[in-house]
């Protein structure tokens, strides 16, 4: 399989100032319209776009800005909102950058993928055996996922079904919606796979790391399971935003 690397026509001016008003916005989706805290489940984030906004950075302008956008919009949102309130985690912030810098190649990997029933039967298989291992452990477990806070057994099943909608929702957008021009820039699909290697990988693995580092490792499996339970809520957002801003912006990508 030969990589065809995601090419753009934009001008480094417009690189830099699409990067502030990316940034901006990330900073208002991550920090005023989100939820930053859940009682039964800590270290959670809720944000309507923001992680989209920050791969998509990274697709339409490169590595480099992407890296820049994800590291700015971190730190500008803790020294406008949280200086107060607590120090900064430096970890968090390497959580964004990473994802700011890699997301470009990710997506350029899968957009060179041509063979979509093979990305579907992955997608589903994958995700499928995510949702069980998450539905199985919130079911199972006494305290969810917080040492201070206990739920019933009718709320731990209405978060699986929530769960099992929004994965469902993942599935028929990603395989039901098709591009009308067949642009594989603009396939839900593809967009959806490359979204979830970029929240697994990044958000889940490696952004429970960081904060398991900033937090104390005794935390580590309640960060993982409820980073799990956020990735497919960013997977759904990711997939939605994303594929609305390709339809936008597709003048500026040149088509291989």
């Amino acid at each position: 399989m030969k990589i065809h690397w995601i090419k753009t026509n934009l001008s480094v001016i417009q690189k830099i100032c699409l990067s502030g008003l990316i940034m901006a916005l990330v900073v208002i989706l991550q920090k005023v319209v989100a939820i930053n805290y859940l009682a039964f489940a800590p270290f959670v984030r809720l944000s309507l776009g923001g992680p989209a906004l920050i791969i998509f950075a990274s697709v339409l302008l490169g590595p480099v800005y992407g890296l820049f956008v994800g590291i700015a919009s971190d730190l500008l949102g803790y020294l406008v909102f949280d200086p107060r309130i607590y120090p900064p985690f430096l970890q968090i912030t390497a959580i964004y950058a990473l994802l700011g810098f890699a997301a470009y190649f990710v997506f350029s990997l899968v957009f060179s993928i041509k063979n979509r029933k093979a990305l579907t039967i992955i997608e589903i298989i994958v995700l499928s055996i995510i949702w069980v291992v998450v539905a199985i452990f919130t079911l199972t477990r006494h305290e969810m996922f917080s040492s201070n806070y206990e739920i019933t057994p009718l709320v731990k099943a209405l978060v699986c079904s929530i769960l099992g909608a929004i994965f469902v929702g993942i599935i028929l957008m990603s395989v039901l919606i098709k591009p009308k021009d067949n642009s594989v820039y603009r396939s839900p699909l593809h967009i959806c796979f490359a979204s979830f290697i970029c929240d697994f990988f990044i958000l889940v693995l490696f952004g429970s790391l960081m904060k398991a580092c900033a937090f104390g490792f005794a935390t580590f499996v309640t960060i993982i399971i409820c980073q799990t339970l956020v990735m497919f809520f960013n997977v759904f957002c990711d997939t939605f935003f994303i594929s609305a801003f390709q339809k936008f912006t597709k003048k500026y990508f040149v088509e291989e």
